[in-house]
């Protein structure tokens, strides 16, 4: 069972990404990294569509959502730092760096407190 299984009813995207970012954590750090930071966009983007306290930042790329001064408002400091790492890592990986499985496996539970903010478990 995922440890995402929570995000499955409300937000089905999200938890396909971040369940598949879970099973390729060991096998593939690269995949794994790129599909926790797919995660987090998809997360992200959600949120700027359902949350009317969030302005929209001057591009909408995910670092320029994340580094919204209503974004880092809303969800705080320490869960906008994790949600930075997951993107850069991510990015890392989408760009064909390398991704340690240390790093990837590090994304995961990051990216989980994010995702329990968004739907506590």
């Amino acid at each position: 069972m995922s440890q995402f299984a929570f995000l499955q009813t409300e937000f089905p995207e999200i938890f396909g990404h971040a369940a598949r970012a879970e099973t390729l954590a060991h096998a593939d750090p690269r995949g794994a990294a790129f599909y926790c930071r797919l995660a987090l966009e998809t997360a992200v983007n959600w949120l700027y569509r359902h949350d009317d306290t969030l302005k929209d930042p001057y591009d909408p790329t995910l670092a320029a959502l994340l580094a919204e001064p209503s974004f880092q408002a809303l969800v705080g400091r320490t869960l906008a730092v994790k949600a930075r790492f997951v993107k850069d890592i991510g990015n890392k990986a989408a760009h064909g760096k390398t991704v340690s499985a240390m790093e990837a496996a590090t994304s995961l539970p990051e990216f989980i407190h994010v995702a329990s903010w968004l739907a506590p478990p």
